[in-house]
């Protein structure tokens, strides 16, 4: 194999000519192309604006805004502001804002406030409540000792006047109260009405109404009685068997209805009634009673005897007051009668058992307004509560 003898490579530069030639059309091609690219931009918008114009005018295409620019920019500037990760979020919430017609301006309006919402609560949105013992409204000196001691900033003050138990802590001139035994406290009505508000509170009065075993044993009809004896139904889960007034009786709905009669002529503005409810009836004894007992939508008969209260004392505000944890349990008898009543307010009782739960009682009806009531001296600091009255007594 023959091995070709390196040489050196000899370079040869082309002829000056040619190559000055190759520069003058190298630069004349260049400028070509950008007076084609002119010519071509300049009649390709002549002949494009008025088809612009023509959809435009037809409303086919709306024409380019101030708010789009905007629009564009803010979404510019937003995605180099924010990290890649969140760019999604911020391109959609661009995107709504821009599908909002230019043309469509959405009308001011001004805050709901609490007062065109929240029956009771919108009149006083910050309630500051408290509930007095029953012994103090045994003597005029014991009331007024009591007023005394009262805390700072109260603003609406509960007064029992009908406990759990059926007794009465005023001196009713209600006849059938007297009869029965009831009355246990004999300062008249309206001057404890005077005495509170002489404080610059607000008096609220307070009635047990079905859990009652004075009245039945007076006037039995009031009662539960089993169909076949005619003997009282007791209810043997207190410690002592007590008895219950029925919804279902006549002589029950008078007899409530005269006390609401007599605290408004008095001049009380607000009832609070507390015990609206059945007892725990056992089913071996349910047969035994009266039908209606048994009735799935028995808490119909609630609401007629707040109907008939509410007949004999028109300007009073009525109150219901329940049990938070019974709401929760899903016991919501007392809660459906004051929905269908309606009743101005619940007022929902909470405890430091239910502690974590008591923002939540505030909500647990769509139709009525609620406070709370709390078992204890003061209501915790973490709570941000409008309206509430304490229950120091449990």
């Amino acid at each position: 194999m023959k091995i070709k003898p390196k040489g050196r490579k000899i370079y040869r530069r082309k002829d000056r000519i040619a190559y000055h030639k190759k520069i003058r059309h190298d630069t004349g091609s260049a400028v070509l192309t950008i007076l084609i690219a002119g010519v071509i931009g300049f009649f390709g918008y002549s002949a494009g604006a008025p088809v612009l114009k023509f959809l435009q005018e037809r409303e086919l295409l709306s024409p380019p805004s101030a708010h789009d620019a905007e629009t564009v920019f803010s979404e510019t500037a937003q995605a180099e502001t924010f990290p890649e990760a969140d760019s999604a979020s911020v391109s959609a919430e661009t995107v709504q804002e821009s599908a909002v017609p230019e043309t469509e301006s959405v009308p001011e309006t001004e805050p709901e406030t609490e007062e065109e919402n929240l029956g009771f609560v919108q009149k006083a949105p910050s309630v500051q409540g408290y509930l007095l013992e029953a012994s103090a409204l045994m003597t005029e000196s014991s009331l007024h000792s009591a007023l005394e001691e009262l805390p700072e900033g109260i603003s609406h003050l509960l007064i029992p006047l009908k406990l759990k138990g059926g007794n009465i802590y005023y001196a009713t001139s209600v006849q059938d109260a007297a009869r029965s035994n009831a009355v246990q406290a004999f300062i008249p009505l309206s001057d404890i009405y005077q005495a509170v508000s002489a404080k610059g509170i607000e008096p609220v009065a307070l009635i047990n109404m079905l859990e009652d075993s004075v009245f039945p044993k007076s006037y039995p009809d009031a009662g539960y009685l089993f169909q076949d004896t005619g003997d009282f139904w007791t209810d043997k889960s207190a410690s002592e068997g007590t008895l219950w007034l029925s919804p279902f009786s006549v002589l029950t709905q008078d007899y409530l209805s005269a006390i609401a009669e007599e605290i408004e002529t008095a001049g009380f503005r607000t009832i609070v009634c507390d015990g609206l409810k059945y007892p725990n009836f056992p089913r071996t004894e349910l047969p035994e009673l009266d039908p209606r007992c048994s009735e799935p939508e028995r808490w119909q008969y609630l609401t007629d005897v707040l109907t008939a209260m509410r007949a004999k004392a028109s300007e009073t505000a009525f109150f219901v007051r329940i049990d938070g944890n019974d709401t929760l349990l899903g016991n919501t008898e007392s809660l459906s009668a004051a929905e269908a009543f309606p009743a101005d307010c619940l007022l929902v009782s909470g405890n430091p058992e239910t502690l974590q739960d008591l923002e939540q009682f505030t909500e647990i009806s769509n139709s009525v307004p609620v406070i709370l009531e709390y078992h204890g001296s003061e209501i915790p600091k973490n709570l941000k509560l409008k309206s509430y009255i304490l229950n120091p007594q449990e």
